[in-house]
């Protein structure tokens, strides 16, 4: 074959067909052809791309992504629909900005850097190119707007598409009226009262792990709350939710992997948004086998999944066979309720599986342990603490309900001052409002566009919380409303906690057990590095250096 020949079969599109009639062509090759476009077109063209390198491909690639980028910084900073919000122009053009300060050389450090930006800027900022950040207490509900009002999840900072352990589940449901119908299915299973049926279970756990502690209280050993927290936490979502029982409190050091576990998880959160591609493969293509040797903590992720998904298909087949009434699952609830059956598809239960057993589990352990620590820190929280549990249990071994202590009137407000400070939930919340333009002060909102508070800079803004690094249960008691219109410990709006009625089930019984049973006294705990959040992943992480809430026990009531 003659070169000539090989060149036109090659490329017959980009030579001009000089042997050709240009009106016999048919649009648009007649515009391809004709002038300015026959020089760009010409041989010349061609035989450079016949000749290029892999060199000149790689230059012209990386010269076109640069303008490409250039163009788009250009476009953030002039022409988006945010361009006139304040804040910092690097953060509105290009997000290596937030890159820099959560991933790299920083290590979760973006919500300080905002906290700096409103100092700065004043209470509305851009913090990148997309998001809109408001550090305003009175604005809370035009954000988090309940009712008929929609708010929609933002895809990027969740990562809600469908590929991701979490995709499909209520929490990382993008769209509103989706999210209502999803939500609607579960509320049941989580009402006060399927809590309160179920508190017997959680006595039964809680009462392993008070055996576990008078075990350490006779052999002297130093007991991890995190751990402990953990392990509690999740045998009890694995019954609650699945019937099923894990075991964790019986093991020997509290089935601790699996906490690690889930913590390694939250901090793929900034390595998703940037890099959606790189946190995909890291949770789904990734071979187990390698990831066992990568971190054998994380191998135990997709081992739990395979758990849960047995359960999941379990309940699957019972219902179709027609004993699923009375089953013990949460699925059943789902299998039976009026959903699409693309929505009770084993895939999508699977994304709500995950779901329930990360949040029931390490948030509220975390809130657990805080709360648990912030107690122990402050002695004479613990005397005013004791005399008002006193009337309830008057010894040791005494049972109580959880809306008798719901009743009572420092308790709660020990409770909610600890959430307020254990920041389990301390990013921020970006929503939008599909069909609502929004205003703050002079500035309109346009619809779609990404709108926010962060729970920590909200739990922390002295103007609401004086002193608000100091625990003081008594702010709760003084100003009855606070706790309705500043709280944020659950969230706020249509997309409040959907297991809020357990996690109170939880810490109520725990502690109300735990302070009436044990004396306890912390071990080399320090606040600053191992209580504080120092590092945010939308849930609140202490310092690297961290080493977890440790207690002595020193006295067993019972004993």
């Amino acid at each position: 074959m003659a070169a000539g020949t090989f060149h036109s079969w090659l490329y017959p599109t980009y030579t001009r067909p000089w042997g050709v009639e240009m009106e016999q062509l048919q649009q648009p090759w007649r515009c391809i052809y004709e002038e300015p476009f026959a020089l760009m077109m010409s041989s010349d063209l061609s035989s450079f791309l016949i000749h290029c390198t892999f060199k000149d491909v790689l230059l012209g690639g990386i010269s076109l992504y640069l303008v490409y980028g250039i163009l788009l910084c250009i476009y953030r900073l002039t022409l988006h629909p945010l361009a006139q919000f304040p804040g910092p122009k690097l953060a509105a053009a290009t997000f290596w900005y937030e890159f820099y300060y959560d991933l790299f050389p920083h290590k979760l450090r973006y919500l300080w850097k905002i906290e700096e930006m409103h100092k700065k800027y004043g209470p509305i900022v851009r913090i990148n190119p997309i998001h809109l950040h408001i550090n305003d207490p009175n604005y809370l509900d035009e954000i988090y707007a309940g009712g008929k009002r929609k708010r929609n999840r933002d895809p990027w900072y969740y990562r809600s598409e469908s590929n991701g352990p979490l995709g499909w589940s209520v929490f990382q449901t993008v769209d509103h009226d989706v999210h209502r119908m999803r939500r609607a299915a579960l509320n049941r299973f989580f009402s006060k009262r399927s809590v309160q049926e179920h508190e017997q279970m959680i006595i039964d756990k809680i009462e392993i792990l008070c055996g576990r502690f008078a075990e350490a209280c006779r052999t002297g050993d130093i007991v991890s709350l995190t751990f402990a927290c953990g392990a509690l936490t999740m045998d009890v979502i694995s019954a609650y939710a699945f019937g099923a029982e894990t075991d964790n409190l019986t093991r020997q050091d509290f089935a601790a992997e699996y906490l690690e576990a889930y913590s390694k998880l939250s901090q793929l959160g900034p390595v998703g948004r940037q890099f959606p591609w790189l946190a995909k493969a890291c949770l789904t293509l990734i071979p187990s086998s390698l990831v066992h040797r990568i971190s054998p903590a994380a191998a135990l992720i997709p081992r739990n999944r395979l758990f849960f998904r047995g359960i999941i298909e379990e309940s699957v087949r019972q219902q179709e066979a027609g004993k699923g009434n009375k089953g013990k699952s949460i699925f059943q609830d789902i299998l039976r309720s009026n959903l699409p059956p693309s929505e009770k598809a084993p895939a999508r239960l699977a994304a709500e599986a995950n779901l329930l057993v990360i949040a029931g589990t390490e948030t509220t352990a975390r809130a657990l342990s805080l709360v648990l620590f912030h107690i122990l820190d402050n002695p004479q929280t613990v005397l005013q603490l004791r005399e008002e549990l006193a009337p309830l249990m008057p010894h040791p071994d005494s049972r109580v309900s959880v809306a008798a202590l719901e009743a009572l009137r420092f308790f709660p407000a020990v409770i909610t001052e600890g959430i307020r400070l254990s920041h389990v939930v301390s990013s921020r919340m970006p929503r939008y409002a599909p069909e609502e333009t929004l205003r703050y002060g002079k500035w309109i909102i346009p619809a779609g566009a990404r709108v926010m508070q962060s729970h920590y800079l909200h739990h922390m803004n002295p103007d609401i919380f004086p002193d608000p690094y100091t625990f003081n249960p008594h702010r709760w008691l003084d100003n009855p409303e606070l706790k309705q219109n500043y709280f944020m410990g659950f969230g706020k709006g249509s997309r409040i906690c959907l297991g809020i009625n357990l996690v109170h089930a939880e810490l109520y019984l725990t502690i109300a057990r735990l302070m009436t049973r044990f004396d306890m006294r912390l071990h080399e705990t320090i606040r600053e590095r191992d209580v504080d959040v120092k590092r945010d992943c939308i849930i609140g992480l202490p310092s690297l250096e961290g080493q977890g809430i440790r207690v002595r026990i020193t006295q067993d009531r019972a004993g």
